[in-house]
């Protein structure tokens, strides 16, 4: 702002008949500060006297009447006086406006510090917990390499039981398998015992049959020849020893049939027991393996139930060892 443009303003306010001041120069201006425009039109009032011809009129032998002298000087007074005024009240404001401002500013400077602190509070906070949240990461790592760890080993011994249990479901099997032989087997002997001892049965029974027809035949011949044994007594005794050997190879080839038969049925008791000892035992082998697999436990090896030993049977006596 330079200071024509103020005393220009001035100038017109006092043309207009109004005493210049500070706001009716900004006013007329529209624009300036009063601390920028009080000091100016300050230099318009000293400088208004000397362009009103106050100061030569003094100097000069009298040109103005005293009367016309003594307002100007009036007028000039009552005028810096105002102009002093407005620019102490322009200062006071302007003072006022500062001390606000001030006051304003270090308020915000206030805040300014408070928020610092409390940013560096939250930044020391916030330090803080992402220490805590990289040691809690250390530990979540550590952990997690930890149970990795247990998961491959549990993994192994995972594929440990289940190599055992196919080892062990391989041998059940087989067990399985040879106890179901062991049964087809025992049950095929049992077949044949049986049918041994049916054709036991029948031979003895056709046994007793041509010994009961021969002995009807020697009855008959007995009473033949004791109807002849008058005409040939010597003939009829002789005829009476043959018939007593021939019963008495009879009783015995019947003793050793039923000798035969019992040896047989005792054959058959045995094979009964033994076939009842097979199946019990292979009962007990299925339950221990169930028992095992129910509790996980695996052992090394599974006793396979013993072999039932059928004894051999004895070779049938001849009918010739019989009758001697």
């Amino acid at each position: 702002m330079q200071q024509d443009d103020v005393w220009t303003a001035a100038d017109a306010l006092l043309a207009e008949g109004l005493r210049p001041t500070i706001e009716r120069v900004r006013l007329k201006m529209g624009r300036g500060s009063p601390n920028t425009v009080g000091p100016l039109l300050e230099t318009w009032f000293a400088t208004l006297g000397p362009r009103l011809g106050v100061g030569e009129a003094k100097e000069e032998a009298g040109g103005l009447p005293a009367a016309v002298q003594q307002a100007s000087i009036k007028l000039w007074e009552a005028a810096l006086s105002q102009a002093r005024k407005e620019v102490n009240i322009a200062a006071a404001a302007a003072r006022q406006v500062l001390t606000d401002e001030r006051a304003i500013f270090e308020s915000r400077v206030a805040e300014l510090a408070q928020q610092e602190a409390v940013f560096a509070e939250r930044q020391a906070a916030a330090e803080r917990a992402l220490l805590v949240a990289q040691e809690q990461m250390a530990d979540l790592a550590a952990r997690l390499r930890e149970a990795q760890t247990v998961l491959a080993e549990r993994g192994q011994d995972i594929e440990a039981l289940q190599s055992k249990l196919s080892a062990v479901e391989q041998q059940r099997d087989t067990e399985r398998r040879r106890t179901e032989e062991e049964r087809q087997r025992h049950a095929e002997e049992r077949i044949r015992i049986d049918e041994r001892t049916a054709a036991n049965e029948r031979r003895l029974m056709q046994d007793l049959d041509r010994e009961r027809q021969e002995a009807k035949l020697a009855k008959a011949a007995v009473a033949a020849a004791t109807q002849r044994a008058e005409a040939a007594s010597q003939q009829s005794e002789l005829d009476k020893r043959q018939l007593g050997e021939k019963l008495r190879q009879t009783d015995a080839e019947l003793r050793s049939s039923r000798q035969a038969l019992a040896s047989t049925q005792e054959r058959a008791a045995e094979l009964r027991a033994l076939l009842d000892a097979q199946a019990a035992a292979s009962a007990a082998t299925l339950k221990q393996l169930d028992v095992l697999l129910a509790h996980q436990t695996l052992p090394a090896s599974v006793n396979a139930p013993e072999q039932v030993r059928i004894p051999k049977r004895a070779p049938k006596r001849s009918a010739e060892t019989a009758q001697k």
